[in-house]
C-alpha cells in the first residue's frame, strides 16, 4: 500500500524497497490503504461503514489485483508455474473484495480494467515498476513476488487492527493467512534457483524467519514498527526444477475465525 496523507504505514513504505530492489524512483507514495490511526471521530457513511473502510475496500481490490496481474505478466515472461498457480489465488481474493463493495453498494473501481491497467495512479506506477524489476531474471521475478506478499501481509496486519467490520475482517483475515503461504512459495522457489536464502525486504527478518518456518503472518510480527492480530499463519511448501506443489494452511484469528490459506503452489521453470 501506499502512502496516506495523515500517516505512514507499512505498504505505504514502498519507496524503501523499491530503493532496495535498485528501482531508485520515488513514484507512489501517496494515497494509501487506510491510515494506521483514525481520526477521533471516524466518519460513518449511509453504508454503516467508516470512510476508512470504504477507502480500505476500493484500495485493496486494485491492490489484490494487482499482485494477479503481476503474476499473470511474470508467468508469461518466465512459465513457472509458481506465477500461474499464485496468480488463481489472487483472482479469489481480489474477487472476495469485489464481493464486500457489493454488498455494501460501492463502485468497483477495477470494473472493465484490463491486465495491467488500473485506475489509482499509484498502482498504475507500481505495476509498472514490479513488472520491470521482474522482467530482468527469473530470479528477480521471485524476489518481486516475495515483496508483493511482505507488503500485502503488512497492510492486511494493519487493516484488521483498523477496522470493526466483522465481514471486512472475515476476508481480509483469510488474504493475510495466503499471503503468508505465499510468501513461503516464493521463498522455498528462490532458495532452490540460487541457493541462496530468502531475506526480508520490507518486514523485518525475524518476522519473515518466523513466517517461512510455519509461524506467524497473522500474529504479532513486526512490519517496520506495525502490530498484527493474533494467529496461527499460513504455511506453504515448494518443489522446485519444475515442479509444483502447494499446501492449504490453516490460519486462525484472533477473534477465532478460521481463516483457509489458499495454496500458492510454487516450483521452477518449465
Amino acid at each position: 500500500m501506499l502512502e496516506n496523507t495523515n500517516s505512514k504505514t507499512t505498504g505505504k513504505r514502498l519507496m524503501s524497497w523499491k530503493s532496495f530492489l535498485g528501482l531508485g524512483i520515488a513514484l507512489f507514495i501517496i494515497g494509501g490503504l487506510v491510515m494506521l490511526v483514525k481520526p477521533a471521530a471516524a466518519q460513518t457513511t449511509a453504508t454503516g461503514l467508516t470512510t476508512a473502510d470504504i477507502e480500505s475496500l476500493l484500495y485493496m481490490r486494485e491492490e489484490e489485483k494487482l499482485a494477479h496481474d503481476v503474476y499473470v505478466t511474470l508467468y508469461d515472461m518466465w512459465e513457472a508455474p509458481i506465477f500461474n498457480n499464485i496468480a488463481s489465488s489472487e483472482q479469489n481474493h481480489t474477487d472476495m473484495v469485489l464481493s464486500l463493495l457489493n454488498q455494501y453498494g460501492l463502485e468497483d473501481p477495477a470494473v472493465g480494467n484490463a491486465v495491467g491497467v488500473f485506475t489509482n495512479p499509484d498502482l498504475q506506477a507500481l505495476y509498472d515498476d514490479l513488472v520491470s524489476q521482474g522482467s530482468q531474471s527469473y530470479e528477480a521475478a521471485l524476489l518481486v513476488g516475495g515483496l508483493i506478499e511482505e507488503v500485502d501481509i503488512a497492510d492486511l496486519r494493519d487493516e484488521l487492527e483498523s477496522t470493526n467490520v466483522a465481514a471486512i475482517q472475515q476476508v481480509y483475515q483469510s488474504l493475510l493467512s495466503a499471503s503468508g503461504n505465499h510468501l513461503n512459495g516464493f521463498a522455498n522457489a528462490y532458495e532452490s534457483a540460487t541457493g541462496n536464502a530468502y531475506t526480508a525486504q520490507l518486514l523485518s527478518d525475524a518476522d519473515v524467519t518466523a513466517i517461512l518456518s510455519g509461524g506467524n503472518s497473522s500474529g504479532h510480527g513486526n512490519s517496520q514498527g506495525s502490530h498484527g492480530s493474533s494467529g496461527q499463519g499460513s504455511n506453504g511448501q515448494s518443489q522446485g526444477n519444475g515442479g509444483s506443489q502447494g499446501n492449504n494452511g490453516q490460519g486462525n484469528s484472533g477473534s477465532g475465525r478460521g481463516s483457509q490459506g489458499n495454496g500458492g503452489g510454487n516450483g521452477g521453470r518449465r
